[in-house]
């Protein structure tokens, strides 16, 4: 086969090579690319909000306001910048995660938008690269069915489907931990420099994607000795090129959050290695563990599964089974090799057990209103919203504006913040605001205008309620939209309190409000 015409050279030799080795592989990506956008429209992924997971808003306006920036560069100082944002769109994680994903996000969108079908369409890319990199894998060692196998069963997967169809860094975790699998085997085929930056730069880009990485920073080492060979790095830079990665990696953690509080460091947490059953099932895991064996592959595979438990049992925050996304493509390789190398019997009865014990689901997701409620209102505006599902709802509603506009805009106060105060799970609950004549008051210093309750709920939280109660019957509030479960609140009344600046304290973070003394109350800044 003649490489493509009007291709560089390189590019065109690289798809004949492919093209040689396997003549399925184009047909294989395109199926695979089929099936998962067949998958996020059936799923409705194009057409939710944002509040699939309670991370989810923060993941998409992390990336949106990395895109903000690069978007119109040059700019000011971006910590200000972002600080600013912050107040606008509060539903910021920067800092509580690394920063790979969001980088994805903005330089996607610089191309295709920032949008939620532009969001879904780098899900559908990430995804696509994962488990075309997982076929490239399985393909040269095992047969044509089963290979397919392991690429239908990982999609399959409650971790994928779910992944696939919300703003999350699940994916690009899914996607890393497979180039990481790639970059290992060929430093057990071929452990020469090149081996050797290629582990590293997995490993950079996976401590750059969510701190789960940690579980593979031992693997190599891991693997080398159980394939009984030794490392041998000759080169002075190489080792300084280790050095820095493992510097900067640890220099983000220790700068940006507490590591032992957020990694779960503590025997108070239960051990969370249940979670890997609940990846593709225990029946598969049982497989994992009987397809070890003496070859590089196998060996690369088991190393990440061995680590991933040993050290879950210190990081114990690993408490999701998307957090377990890493080991997928190790746990359906190693059960690959259980399937072909096990006697027929033994091992049909296996298979179908593990099919049996899979986690079978099809993962959908229905608008919540958020978006035909923000089409109701006249933007921008000075917005207080809250929701009886916490932060999830507030988030949603945060995240739907500000795809409704460019920054700066609207200001949207999260109740949770200005009513209450806790942590970022809830933990350390407070009342700032503990009448309903105190939460109106609230709302005149700010300025606020328009008011989003999310339907109440058999728990709501108490600034909810007395936030409902501070809106029903007042003559200072009519009501301006409604969409499913949520009720907009719009001012009639001028506020009666003088206007205070909007004040946020997050992560360790300080962040004011500036009001122009000639400002009025009720119009933004």
């Amino acid at each position: 086969m003649h490489g493509p015409r009007n291709l560089p050279r390189p590019i065109a030799e690289a798809i004949a090579g492919l093209h040689r080795r396997d003549r399925l592989f184009f047909f294989a990506v395109a199926a695979i690319g089929l099936v998962l956008v067949s998958l996020q429209w059936a799923g409705g992924a194009w057409t939710a909000e944002f509040d699939g997971h309670p991370d989810e808003s923060a993941q998409f306006v992390t990336g949106r306001m990395i895109w903000e920036y690069l978007s119109a560069l040059p700019r000011e100082n971006p910590v200000s910048w972002a600080g600013q944002f912050y107040l606008h769109y509060p539903k910021v994680g920067l800092g509580h995660w690394p920063p790979g994903y969001h980088l994805a996000e903005a330089f996607w969108s610089l191309i295709f938008g920032s949008s939620r079908i532009g969001a879904m369409g780098l899900q559908w890319f990430t995804g696509l690269a994962a488990l075309t990199g997982l076929y490239a894998l399985a393909r040269p060692r095992f047969p044509l069915a089963v290979t397919a196998g392991i690429v239908l069963f990982a999609i399959a997967t409650p971790v994928f489907q779910s992944g696939l169809e919300q703003t999350m860094s699940d994916l690009c975790c899914l996607l890393v931990g497979v180039v990481f699998m790639h970059a290992v085997l060929r430093l057990l085929q071929r452990p020469d420099p090149i081996a050797v930056c290629l582990v590293l730069a997995a490993l950079f880009a996976a401590t750059l994607t969510k701190g789960t990485a940690v579980c593979l920073v031992p693997v190599p080492l891991i693997a080398l000795l159980a394939n009984g060979q030794r490392l041998r790095v000759r080169s002075g830079w190489l080792i300084a090129a280790a050095l820095a990665v493992m510097a900067m990696c640890l220099a983000w953690y220790l700068s940006t959050s507490n590591v032992l509080y957020w990694g779960g460091v503590s025997a108070s947490m239960p051990w969370p290695v249940d979670q890997i059953g609940e990846l593709a099932g225990w029946g598969f895991v049982v497989l994992a563990a009987l397809g070890l064996r003496r070859e590089p592959l196998p060996i690369v595979a088991g190393s990440m599964v061995v680590c991933a438990v040993l050290i879950s049992f210190a990081v114990r925050a690993m408490n999701e089974p998307r957090h377990w996304i890493i080991v997928l493509p190790a746990v359906l390789v190693l059960a690959g090799y259980a399937v072909t190398r096990l006697p027929r019997p033994l091992a049909a009865l296996l298979l179908a057990a593990a099919v049996a014990l899979f986690p079978w689901l099809w993962y959908r997701q229905t608008p919540s209103g958020y978006c035909d409620l923000v089409g109701q209102l006249h933007l921008p505006a000075r917005m207080l919203v809250s929701s009886a599902r916490g932060a999830s709802g507030e988030g949603a509603w945060i995240a739907e504006v500000s795809v409704a506009e460019r920054y700066p805009a609207s200001l949207v106060a999260r109740a949770s913040q200005v009513l209450a105060q806790s942590g970022w799970n809830g933990e350390h609950y407070k009342l700032l605001a503990q009448t309903p004549e105190a939460v109106a008051r609230r709302l005149d210093e700010l300025a606020i205008d328009v008011v989003v309750l999310d339907a109440p709920s058999a728990q709501e939280p108490p600034h909810h309620a007395l936030l409902g109660l501070a809106m029903a019957g007042s003559s200072a509030w009519s009501h301006c939209g409604s969409a499913q479960r949520l009720i907009a609140y719009c001012r009639a009344l001028p506020p009666a309190f003088p206007r205070k600046p909007l004040v946020l304290d997050a992560g360790g973070w300080h962040f004011e409000e500036s009001v122009l003394p000639a400002a009025k109350a009720g119009t933004l800044p």
